[in-house]
């Protein structure tokens, strides 16, 4: 996930390796990039945990401070920490000097009420500044065979340093045993089931196609499969092409597994190319969105799953580009939270002030809560306007650790 003034460079495939497809080139030979670890390390815990479930009970969440100061999000950590969470990790900065009870935590502390006690601090082990993705940057849960928690512990950008600690900054606070994974995946990038299934884009490729460190390995995609077999317990690796057009490569802009059978996908409606301005100038991308998520919709259907399809709202082929999404959600303990989609962030991503299909966005969002209930969730809404508009949601800016 990026901030809005860097998507022109999303566009043309200049940004941190995040689209586009390179050359298939051949395995490096050095030990690989192992973050305070190494090959032999990591190797002690090859084959010993399985990746838990995305809707898997939790015993918390980590967040990152942008969340609150930047987003405005404290309601939605309010309805984290009201659905029989544990703790609600927020990461902050190295050098951040506030405590709880400081001004940063003021709106949380009201809209949390006693639940704030379970609010903690993940001060960063290495310097540098936050961003908000947390889906991208925190560390995976995995559980061994007795039920022991482990972190797996994946690369990400080399010039995002403090994101990138996260799993060792943790460590204080949750006193597990940290697997370190040399492979380069964005969390947003990664959905699993109970029985071993792991749906990702191929993303996962572009982003493992080159070094962005000398001691990187490069990867082919039967190298990534044999990672996540063997330091995540999937017994099925599926690599989809990536969504054409969207920045982040992501597979949670359009879809999300609910339980081990039935997985949501994304749909563009006919509705959507009556409304002018996207007759007018992006017909010809959305039609090509719309038969992407519909081969996508088939191909998990053909794998023997419950495909429930969702409507996605009109892409928005100008600011920018933006893709509003229902699957990008967080799944806790029986609720979830689920982007809505009020205003445009900026003028240029509306008509008049107002997305150009707002007459359509109630029906869609009766359609999508039906949709979670079915699967016995309780839907909070989450205003995501701004979010969005940066290339992410709910989910991109939240990790589930399990219980």
């Amino acid at each position: 996930m990026i901030v809005r003034s860097l998507f022109s460079l999303l566009s043309t495939c200049a940004l941190l390796s995040a689209c586009g497809a390179r050359p298939e080139m051949p395995a490096s030979k050095l030990d690989g990039h192992f973050e305070s670890s190494n090959a032999k390390e990591s190797n002690l815990f090859k084959g010993g945990q399985i990746i838990a479930a995305e809707y898997a009970p939790v015993q918390g969440v980590v967040i990152s401070l942008p969340l609150l100061k930047e987003y405005g999000r404290a309601q939605m950590a309010a309805d984290i920490l009201h659905s029989s969470v544990d703790s609600l990790w927020i990461t902050v900065p190295q050098s951040f000097s506030e405590e709880l009870d400081g001004p940063s935590f003021s709106e949380l502390r009201s809209l949390a009420g006693q639940d704030f006690s379970k609010v903690k601090l993940v001060r960063q082990s290495v310097a540098g500044s936050l961003t908000v993705w947390a889906r991208d940057w925190a560390p995976l849960s995995a559980k061994t065979d007795d039920g022991t928690l482990r972190l797996l512990d994946f690369n990400y950008y080399a010039d995002r340093p403090a994101d990138d600690a996260t799993a060792r900054s943790l460590l204080p606070l949750l006193p597990v045993e940290r697997v370190s994974v040399p492979v380069y995946n964005e969390g947003g990038n990664f959905m699993s089931n109970s029985l071993g299934a792991c749906f990702m884009t191929t993303r996962v490729t572009d982003a493992n196609a080159s070094k962005d460190r000398n001691d990187d390995m490069i990867l082919s995609a039967n190298d990534v499969k044999t990672y996540y077999r063997n330091f995540a317990g999937c017994k099925q690796v599926q690599i989809f092409p990536r969504m054409p057009y969207e920045g982040t490569g992501h597979i949670d802009m359009w879809a999300k597994f609910l339980n081990d059978k039935t997985v949501l996908v994304g749909e563009l409606r006919e509705e959507l190319f009556s409304l002018p301005m996207l007759k007018k100038n992006d017909s010809n991308q959305t039609t090509v969105l719309r038969n992407y998520l519909n081969e996508r919709a088939k191909d998990i259907e053909d794998m023997g799953y419950t495909v429930v399809r969702v409507p996605m709202p009109a892409p928005i082929f100008r600011g920018g580009d933006v893709f509003r999404s229902y699957t990008n959600s967080l799944t806790v303990n029986g609720n979830v939270l689920v982007p809505r989609y009020v205003k445009p962030a900026y003028e240029d991503l509306g008509v008049d002030g107002e997305y150009e299909d707002a007459k359509l966005l109630a029906s869609y969002e009766k359609e999508v809560e039906q949709a979670y209930a079915s699967q016995g969730f309780h839907v909070y809404w989450v205003e995501s306007d701004a979010l969005i508009a940066q290339g992410g949601a709910v989910h991109c800016t939240t990790m589930q650790i399990s219980r």
